[in-house]
């Protein structure tokens, strides 16, 4: 049996390839549940976006406590 090469069965992209976009449209009253849910993806892709930086750069040494004798 040979092992097939991989390939891409939808045309989806990946979370991380995606770019989000804000389109204003004004409602009274605003619709919470939207905005709640933009607010949160927004702060998904931020921490995601900071992870993979700090993945990159070389990780502080931390302080070590030393015993006191």
């Amino acid at each position: 049996m040979v092992a097939r090469r991989y390939e891409r069965k939808t045309g989806q992209r990946q979370q991380s390839e995606r770019e989000l976009t804000i389109r204003a449209e004004f409602h009274e009253p605003p619709d919470l549940d939207k905005l709640c849910e933009l607010l949160i993806r927004l702060a998904l892709q931020q921490s995601g976006a900071c992870r993979s930086e700090g993945s990159t750069q070389p990780k502080r040494p931390r302080a070590s406590a030393s015993a006191s004798s």
